[in-house]
Parts: C-alpha cells; sequence; structure tokens
C-alpha cells in the first residue's frame, strides 16, 4: 500500500463533501428547472387554459378557453367583448340596459324577456336557420340552433332588474362535437355579480 500523506486527505475529504453536496444538489436544481414557476405561474397555467373575462360596467364575468378564442379587446362602450377563434368560431358576451325603446321601437315600454330572445333568435339564426331547443324562465333564456349557412349558435340571456346581460357563441357545424364542451363549461361559468 501506499502511503498518503494527511494533507492529501484532508484536500481528498474537502473535495468528497464538495461532490457529496454537489450529487444531492444537482437533482434537486434539475427538479426545479423542470417544474413551472409557481411563483409566477399565469392563469393559463393554472386554469388548464382557461380564462376569465370580468366586466366591470354590468357587473358579470364569463369564462373562455384562451387557447382557442382570442379576446378582441373590450368595446368603446364597456358593455362587452368579442372573442374570435381561427376556425370561424366567435364568442361574444355584453350587457345593455332595458330602457324605453329597446324593443321593436316601442316607445312608452320596456322589452320582456321574451322579446329580447327573440330579437336575440333573429340576428343568429337568420332567414334561412331554425332554433333547436329554447327554454324561457322567470329571469333567463337559452337558446340554440343554426343558421342554415353551415354554422350553430347556442346563446344565454339574463334579466335582473333594468339590465340583460348576455352571450352568444356560434360555431362551424363541423366542429359540433369540439364546441359542445366548450359550450357546457361557459354556460356554467356565465355569472352575474349575485352569482346567477
Amino acid at each position: 500500500m501506499f502511503d498518503v500523506p494527511s494533507s492529501i486527505y484532508s484536500t481528498i475529504g474537502k473535495n468528497v463533501i464538495y461532490f457529496k453536496q454537489k450529487t444531492f444538489l444537482l437533482p434537486l436544481c434539475a427538479l426545479f428547472l423542470y417544474m413551472p414557476d409557481l411563483a409566477s405561474a399565469s392563469p393559463r397555467q393554472e386554469n388548464d387554459g382557461w380564462e376569465i373575462y370580468a366586466n366591470v360596467r354590468f357587473q358579470y364575468q364569463i369564462c373562455y378557453p384562451s387557447r382557442l378564442l382570442k379576446p378582441q379587446g373590450e368595446s368603446d362602450n364597456s358593455d362587452g367583448q368579442r372573442f374570435l377563434a381561427s376556425d370561424g368560431g366567435e364568442l361574444a358576451v355584453f350587457g345593455w340596459n332595458n330602457i324605453a325603446g329597446f324593443a321593436h321601437g316601442k316607445d312608452e315600454l320596456e322589452a320582456s324577456l321574451s322579446e329580447a330572445v327573440e330579437q336575440a333568435i333573429s340576428a343568429l339564426k337568420g332567414s334561412e336557420g331554425e332554433v333547436t331547443y329554447k327554454v324561457i324562465k322567470k329571469k333567463w333564456a337559452v337558446f340554440s340552433g343554426d343558421d342554415g349557412q353551415k354554422k350553430e349558435f347556442y346563446a344565454k340571456i339574463i334579466q335582473r332588474d333594468d339590465q340583460f346581460i348576455s352571450f352568444e357563441i356560434t360555431y362551424p357545424s363541423s366542429r359540433h362535437v369540439e364546441y359542445q364542451k366548450v359550450v357546457e363549461s361557459i354556460a356554467k361559468c356565465f355569472l352575474n355579480d349575485k352569482g346567477k
């Protein structure tokens, strides 16, 4: 055997300790490199691609799949926003005051929920489309159908006091299956300030 000077042992000992620390720290560092930075995680990471748009003027919020629908910026009068998809899909969410003169040129009356629904249906289905589903309750309504031009639609209107809030989503009929899941999620998370 060779006699190793004690000064070498002390150097080797320090290097072994240093190596052991590095060996322990390297996998730990690698782990942190592959983990998302939780402190700066975006809502997109936390919510699996879903984000929330909140409207201050009409006090409502809606969630939307940010990987599919891209926000176009709030309207000039702050009543809502449009979200567009590259496949031609569109989500529009907005509120309006139920003031005299809204429905069919009636100067003296406010619009009823039924009138607001019929006006929206007329705009969405056009002259060739049809409504395939419609439910009208005391303070809300939902309806869906197609425009006869290879697009489908789904809409919900909520009435509260002297305001309506609504969302309408249109999408290619060829993507019915994919959009059904999106529509269900949006409909569940569409809320006004009273959680309705």
